[in-house]
């Protein structure tokens, strides 16, 4: 209805109203509003009425309609400046982590005894190949001085081309001024006149200067030896200046490196649309700047969604009119709440999309289609990855903006033929028509992949999770519905079991593994609750005596019909399944049980990072001990590097507890992970075990035996023990007994082994009275 009609409809009623109230009443109710007309001889209500709340809506409306731009401009603007703030900031580290970077470029090859004596020599080839032209081709120096004691250059380089300083040669003048400050600063500096190294070596002066009116990062340091092997008196060390031209190169590089758009060096700051940040020289003055693009994803955004917020807009003013027109008819007001019942009954009411009820709907009129020659169906299931740590540190609001933003990238990527629903919690569902292949089928997984590993942008800040995908096509599986989404589940946990953050699609091969993990979850859960069929090994650690110091518990779980399995094959499924604390706990009790019957020095144990992350585990831990009077300095706990492990409070805590109480902290299979020294300083390890993988390698020449030399004289700076695991081989024990290795685990020495056989060996090879 256009507004003229609707003012003209007003006008009717508002005159039908007058026409009632100057006629007499005659009790009747009043004829319900068919078509704007009314019974002039029934009393009603004032028309009016209606009209007061048509304008009350309208007024509504509109009041809401400016605040929203209101607090949009003021959210966009807030958005933007953050973003600009935060921008400048990355660049302000960026030349300074140049500077830095300029630094130790220039004190890798000058802080050497032999760059002392080539230098002092005037070995040109031999600074050619280390200090000069080496420095452009290994780290694309622009310029490199040395200056002798008395502030003459007797080398210049730039780029690749050397020249010969004549007697006359002098630096740039703002070089200069940076070498005449230098040296005061090594007087200064300089205690032992004798030899000024210790004194001056870590003396340095990095800045921005103009060099023929173009910025550049000059660094100056001392030449100074690094050994005690050569002596240099005060007064007489040479310098030598590095020159970074601030030039396209430069610019590129930090573009590249903090995605910076279109950054570039310039001797005035950068228009309104450019952020800028100075190249200070050393009085503090800008003498050029770091110009970029601005990136204002307020604006940004605004731009892009202008078309179909308007577009919205219009709807919604539609949507608004029709609504308004409804108001005069009951009937319409009843079809509107029963649209209004069926759309919640089939969709999400947080992300906005359709829900399991009608995604099951929806999927079954598919491959309905397709059985009558339609085209194919897919199916995607979707989990979203390190979901629950974002609900968990963010809040349960900052879950909910998540999975709306995860749900409209969702609907970006899909046609309008296709289906995208969320089927509870962090899941989600795609059906896809026209899916005719797995190589199809693939791309489209990889493109979705990478669509939602881009980071959100929440109002509590930006986070990244990224999203593991099952993938199916409908062909590919006998049987129906729920074939089908057994498929597409069986797929994600493949994919979830190989990493996350990517895609897998579903083969018949896969749903024999599923049903045979489903198979052992079942018996697993049985074996524990029976008890009996769970039991553990113990493996010695010897010394290099090959005196037994310390045994492994291993578990076992004699299956009534496969036999005896090790703990790659269900223990994953019992942490999944929350089976491992139970599991834990009786290798935990037997470990100690052990240890307290047998003189074995210590006894360690490994657990999974769902038992550390529990609050009630160091308590646990300490009962069991006390249960069997075990001190503390006889258990060791081993955390494994390849799990990942989280420094989180629970976790922090526990470690802390168990450590006050003796307990020692091992971390085994070392260096296969991606942690490496962080897990070592974050969990305050006591014993690292090298991965039997290392040890296999070791003599073949690949530079194994450098890497196992490096862990073992970082065990030694760090006070930590080291143990080699997988020593199966005499060879391998004696050339970690050259290396320095005091810790030997393996078949050479000793299998897996129930407590019995484990004391005869005790008893043949000795205990060690003190751990190694």
């Amino acid at each position: 209805m256009n507004a003229a009609r609707s003012l003209q409809d007003g006008s009717e009623i508002r005159r039908t109203g007058q026409a009632a109230r100057s006629s007499p009443s005659t009790g009747r109710s009043a004829a319900p509003v068919g078509r704007q007309e009314v019974s002039m001889d029934k009393p009603r209500a004032p028309a009016s009425f209606s009209a007061q709340l048509v304008a009350a809506i309208l007024f509504a409306c509109l009041v809401a309609t400016l605040s929203v731009l209101f607090l949009s401009s003021t959210a966009v603007n807030a958005v933007d400046a953050d973003a600009e703030a935060r921008q400048i900031r990355f660049a302000q580290r960026a030349l300074l982590r140049e500077t830095r970077e300029l630094l130790q470029q220039q004190q890798a090859s000058t802080v050497w005894d032999e760059s002392v004596v080539h230098v002092r020599a005037g070995d040109r080839d031999w600074i050619d190949s280390n200090l000069g032209t080496w420095m452009h081709e290994e780290y694309g120096q622009d310029e490199t001085y040395i200056v002798d004691p008395a502030s003459r250059i007797v080398y210049v380089a730039r780029e690749r081309v050397t020249g010969q300083p004549g007697p006359r040669a002098t630096l740039p003048p703002a070089v200069e001024e940076m070498v005449e400050e230098m040296r005061p600063m090594m007087r200064a500096a300089t205690r032992n006149r004798a030899d000024s190294t210790a004194d001056v070596a870590d003396l340095s002066l990095s800045r921005f200067v103009l060099l023929g009116g173009k910025p550049a990062l000059v660094s100056v340091v001392p030449i100074v030896p690094d050994t005690p092997a050569v002596v240099q008196a005060a007064g007489t060390e040479y310098l030598h200046v590095a020159v970074q031209m601030a030039d396209a190169d430069m610019a590129a590089r930090l573009s590249n490196t903090y995605e910076f758009d279109r950054g570039s060096f310039s001797v005035q700051p950068g228009p309104e649309d450019r952020l800028s940040v100075p190249l200070r020289d050393g009085a503090g003055r800008p003498i050029a700047w770091f110009v970029w693009r601005a990136d204002r994803p307020g604006h940004r955004i605004v731009d892009e969604m202008l078309p179909v917020v308007g577009l919205f807009a219009a709807f919604g003013a539609a949507l608004l009119t029709w609504l308004l027109r409804t108001l005069w008819t009951a009937s319409r007001r009843l079809h509107q709440s029963e649209e209004e019942a069926r759309y919640l009954a089939m969709h999400d009411p947080l992300a906005g999309i359709p829900n399991r009820t009608l995604f099951e709907d929806r999927l079954d009129q598919a491959l309905k289609a397709e059985r009558r020659g339609g085209p194919p169906v897919a199916l995607l299931c979707l989990d979203l990855d390190r979901f629950k740590a974002v609900n968990d540190t963010m809040g349960h609001q900052a879950g909910d903006e998540l999975i709306r933003q995860m749900a409209a990238r969702l609907r970006s990527h899909v046609r309008e033929t296709d289906t995208v629903a969320r089927l509870g919690g962090d899941e989600f569902g795609v059906i896809l028509i026209g899916m005719a292949s797995d190589e199809t089928l693939g791309r489209y997984c990889s493109g979705l992949v990478h669509l939602l590993a881009a980071p959100c942008d929440l109002k509590c800040g930006q986070v990244q999770i990224g999203a593991s995908i099952g993938a199916v096509r409908a062909a590919s599986v006998d049987g129906g519905r729920e074939a089908i989404l057994r498929s597409a589940d069986t797929a994600l946990y493949r994919a979830k079991a190989e990493g996350r953050g990517r895609y897998c699609i579903a083969t018949p091969e896969m749903n024999d593994i599923f049903r045979r993990r489903h198979e052992i979850e079942r018996d697993l859960r049985e074996a524990v609750a029976e008890g009996g069929q769970i039991h553990v090994l113990y493996q010695p650690i010897f010394d290099a005596e090959e005196r037994i110091v310390a045994a492994e518990a291993l578990v076992r779980w004699n299956h009534p019909i496969l036999g005896q399995m090790g703990p790659e094959t269900f223990l994953s499924i019992a942490e999944e399944t929350g089976l491992i604390d139970r599991i834990g706990h009786h290798v935990l009790e037997q470990a100690c049980i052990l240890a307290a019957t047998s003189g074995i020095p210590r006894v360690s144990v490994n657990i999974s990072p769902v038992q550390l992350r529990q609050e009630t585990f160091a308590d646990e831990v300490l009962a069991v001990m006390a249960a069997h009077s075990l001190s503390g300095e006889r258990l060791v706990l081993e955390l494994t590097e390849k799990f990942t492990l989280d420094a989180g409070p629970a976790t922090l805590a526990n470690l802390a507890r168990l450590r006050a109480a003796g307990v020692s902290i091992a971390l085994d299979d070392f260096a296969t992970g991606q942690s490496l020294l962080r897990y070592v300083r974050d969990y305050q390890i006591d014993t690292i075990k090298i991965d039997r993988s290392y040890v296999a390698r070791l003599g073949t020449g690949d530079g194994t035996d450098q890497i196992v030399r490096a862990i073992l004289d970082l065990g030694r700076a760090m006070g930590i023990e080291v143990t080699a695991e997988g020593v199966e081989r005499a060879s391998q024990r004696e050339a970690l007994l050259g290396m320095g290795c005091h810790g030997f685990q393996g078949y050479l020495l000793g299998r897996p082994m129930d407590p019995l056989r484990l004391a005869a060996l005790s008893a043949r090879k000795g205990v060690a009275q003190k751990s190694a």
